[in-house]
């Protein structure tokens, strides 16, 4: 593994600045805070590059990481990453709850919802207090093998048969990363995957055991499309693209399921706008800046579609929380373009 940091012999304040870029650089914005006790035995390396980074943390320092809506805004990159605990432990809280992440145990991230997270050492720790790794994952790869899991807010267990076999593919990717070639990666990146999602399941969760290639691809774009709604220049060409098919065929799978690509695109940003509206939290954000979160390029345009979708302004619809649509036209589920 190459080592990308070392806090070992750097002043307090170069460590500091060098440690905030670098979790910038290979995670994503967000704020870093540290206790009194500053940068105490972090040591930062990277396995993999191909076709996901993957990187592993030793500390002896506890650290918090904060994203926030504003870091989202600023830069929203999409990525998953899977976490995976060696020693101590790892706490997250979000919209879903909180929760602790120990030793052989791991978590998905979502770098597109504001989050906070921790790490820590166990009581009884010793020499490196937390230890773990860190696969981060690109949107379209993670929907190629776990895009079930895009909700999953839990905790699942390696000490499983299933998880032994993550756990392997791991220790091979983390010691000979480096020596593999691009194609050899991808496959075996492709198999970790794909053992962690059958993880996944042995833990109880939901995931698609078998598909037709032709519904794995529609599940793909649908889902790609749902986790870039933000994104104002979203295209039939870029969701193409990330999800390995062509622009063409992409149209004739809408097509064939009864819908399109802007039906999609729109019906679904105007029932997150609807969300945000009805949310007493959100009550301070301003029409515009709600238009703008949920991928609108204005608030006029935004207005138009919500009022052709609702038979309400958004404003209305605000007002009286909600209760606008029992008085407008709602057959929709947003019938938006």
């Amino acid at each position: 593994m190459q080592t990308l940091f070392d806090s070992k012999g750097k002043p307090p304040v170069e460590a500091l600045r060098a440690w905030i870029e670098l979790t910038r650089k290979e995670f994503y914005d967000g704020d870093l805070c540290l206790t009194a006790g500053g940068l105490e035995g972090v040591v930062f390396e990277k396995a993999l590059r191909f076709p996901i980074s993957l990187t592993h943390l030793c500390s002896k320092s506890p650290q918090s990481y904060r994203r926030s809506l504003q870091h989202i805004r600023a830069n929203r990159v999409g990525y998953r990453v899977i976490w995976f605990v060696k020693s101590g432990w790892l706490k997250i809280a979000r919209a879903q709850g909180v929760v602790t992440i120990r030793a052989g145990e791991a978590a998905i991230l979502d770098s597109n919802v504001p989050f906070s997270a921790s790490i820590g050492a166990s009581e009884d720790a010793d020499g490196c207090a937390h230890e773990s790794y860190q696969a981060i994952v690109p949107p379209d790869i993670f929907l190629r093998h776990l895009h079930e899991a895009e909700r999953f807010a839990g905790v699942f267990s390696l000490n499983t048969p299933e998880g032994r076999v993550v756990r392997r593919l791991l220790d091979f990717l983390v010691e000979d990363g480096e020596q593999l070639s691009a194609k050899t990666s991808a496959a075996l990146v492709d198999g970790f995957l794909e053992a962690v999602a059958e993880n996944l399941r042995a833990n109880g969760q939901k995931l698609p055991q078998r598909q037709t290639l032709a519904d794995r691809r529609l599940s793909d774009i649908e889902t790609y499309i749902l986790m870039n709604l933000t994104d104002p220049e979203l295209s039939t060409e870029r969701v193409a693209a990330c999800c390995g098919v062509s622009t063409r065929y992409l149209c004739y799978l809408l097509k064939a399921n009864k819908t399109s690509f802007s039906d999609l695109l729109w019906k679904n940003r105007l029932l997150r706008a609807r969300d945000w509206l009805r949310e007493p939290k959100a009550r301070d954000y301003p029409i515009h800046e709600i238009a703008y979160l949920c991928g609108f390029k204005s608030a006029a345009h935004f207005s138009r579609m919500f009022k052709s979708a609702y038979g309400c302004t958004p404003s209305e619809y605000r007002m009286d929380g909600g209760r606008a649509l029992e008085h407008c036209q709602t057959s929709a589920t947003a019938q938006a373009v």
